[in-house]
């Protein structure tokens, strides 16, 4: 006949289980959300963009706590970590697009603009602004593209200083990367070698000689530049 297990056999069983078990596992916070859009255009994903959440310190971006890439809807996901209750800003690295901190829905240069966010926040959508421009040189009378013309962006306030530079290939098309403008770039287009005009992306987007008749390029993609021959 088996006898019943005694109580304390039983307690001690339970008393033994705990100890194995340990203390429950801590449970992370909810990851701090947003996704990143070009200002431009119909706002696109921004794919690929590295975001990092970093722990404010002295009113400053402390250390990097975490660091996602945002996929092709443009999401990311920050996690602060277990128990966080800290505020944190939201960095986005230069790359493609413009870097800066994020603030009231935009990337913003500095983080003297940016805001900061619990571990938890719902950032929503934000406005980046490309770091470059591209565009199609083609013959202002045929449409065709031209080859081999160099297109130079130059900022209003320095027009000596070339923030960045291109040559357009068989299909017409150059991309400046690496730009920091959002609204003072102005494009230098030297179709001499080709036998087109030399002069500044106008209003219009034809090529005036001047640059005081010309108009400051829009960012991102901003489709043809007609050039005449000379």
């Amino acid at each position: 006949m088996r006898r019943p297990i005694s109580l304390l056999v039983v307690a001690s069983l339970a008393l033994l289980g705990a100890v194995v078990a340990g203390p429950p596992a801590a449970v992370a916070a909810d990851p701090l959300t947003g996704r990143l859009v070009d200002s431009t255009g119909s706002h696109p994903p921004v794919v690929g963009a590295t975001v990092r959440l970093r722990k404010v310190k002295g009113g400053d971006p402390g250390a990097v706590v975490d660091t996602d890439t945002t996929d092709g809807k443009g999401k990311f996901e920050l996690d602060a970590g277990p128990g966080a209750d800290d505020e944190y800003f939201v960095q986005v690295v230069p790359g493609t697009y413009q870097g800066g901190f994020v603030g009231d829905g935009y990337v913003q240069a500095t983080a003297a603009d940016a805001m900061t966010y619990g571990p938890h926040a719902a950032v929503g959508k934000v406005l980046a602004n490309p770091a470059f421009i591209q565009g199609r040189i083609v013959d202002s009378r045929s449409r065709r593209p031209v080859r081999g013309v160099r297109v130079t962006a130059r900022s209003a306030n320095d027009l000596g200083q070339v923030e960045g530079a291109d040559t357009t290939d068989k299909q017409g098309r150059f991309r400046i990367n690496r730009l920091e403008c959002e609204d003072d770039c102005y494009l230098r287009v030297n179709g001499e070698p080709k036998g087109y005009e030399v002069g500044y992306r106008a209003c219009n987007a034809g090529v005036v000689p001047e640059w005081g008749d010309a108009c400051a390029s829009p960012i991102g993609r901003i489709g043809k530049v007609r050039l005449d021959r000379s």
